[in-house]
């Protein structure tokens, strides 16, 4: 089924992931395998199969749909479990063990997108705005809901904003 995205994109729906959380103003609080406050994001798998994110790609920039690849036979670390999460690290440091993309995320705002495997359908998008440290940006509620600023970040787990609701941070 094609439906429109938050943005007013044409997605194509047919896969069951979701970009869910992401942080792109990292200041300590969550440290990368390597030790690094790195720019992160979320990945959410609303189905209740295995989804493997193998081939797959990331970017910043819908110009370069192709910008970063999941790698293809490390299924340790591409596959998201059922109704479960995967993270990726925004980092530029490619050559670290474990998920990490070849682009950085900018705190000042910009945009985030997922693409099927043929670097073209695009999956999933979220444009956001100026960010604050530590404080993540994500769906509520969680998969589902509008994005909105999240005074407690919950990678790899559901959302779950402090006082049970979004905070606005003033924006």
């Amino acid at each position: 089924a094609v439906v429109r995205d938050a943005t007013g994109w044409t997605v194509e729906a047919a896969v069951p992931l979701v970009l869910n959380e992401l942080m792109a103003a990292n200041g300590g609080s969550l440290e990368d395998p390597q030790g690094e406050a790195e720019d992160w994001v979320e990945i959410r798998n609303t189905s209740g199969q295995i989804v493997d994110l193998a081939g797959r790609y990331l970017t910043d920039d819908l110009d370069v749909p192709r910008k970063w690849r999941f790698p293809v036979n490390t299924p340790q670390l591409t596959r998201v479990p059922a109704r479960g999460y995967l993270l990726v690290w925004l980092d530029e440091d490619t050559r670290d063990s474990g998920l990490h993309a070849s682009f950085s995320l900018d705190a000042a705002g910009e945009r985030i997108a997922l693409f099927d495997t043929d670097g073209l359908t695009r999956i999933d998008t979220i444009s956001f705005k100026g960010q604050r440290g530590d404080v993540a940006y994500g769906r509520f509620p969680d998969g589902t809901g509008p994005w909105s600023f999240l005074t407690v970040p919950t990678p790899r787990a559901g959302t779950a904003p402090r006082g049970g609701r979004p905070e606005s941070l003033g924006r």
